[in-house]
């Protein structure tokens, strides 16, 4: 039988890909996403605007309602300009990184 050769080929192929795609090591991280891409506070608007800047104290406290409604921790890093950095904590495990930007409310995860 001549295609007995490219059947075999062909099996084993599909063999190792199953395998692969199967293997945990080889599985996606399908944890929920902590911050969607661009995600925004809720003291500004969805579209990325807020009436003015949104001060020091304001925009901590963005932060920590935006993160507490998710059952995390918040710690505030630095500010610099417009921005804060912060580390959001699941307990004692790092889950994200983030920048927020006080003049647009936005939220954007950088680790």
């Amino acid at each position: 039988m001549k295609y007995a050769g490219i059947i075999k080929i062909l099996f084993f192929s599909i063999a190792v890909s199953a395998a692969a795609l199967l293997s945990p090591a080889m599985a996606w991280d399908m944890r929920q996403v902590i911050t969607p891409y661009g995600d925004f506070c809720s003291f500004c608007s969805k579209y990325g605007t807020c009436e003015s800047q949104l001060s020091d104290q304001t925009a901590v406290r963005a932060i920590y309602d935006y993160y507490s409604k998710k059952g995390l921790n918040v710690f505030i890093e630095k500010k610099r300009g417009r921005f804060f950095k912060a580390r959001i904590m699941d307990n004692d495990d790092l889950v994200d990184v983030i920048i927020f930007d006080r003049r647009t409310g936005r939220i954007r995860s950088i680790y």
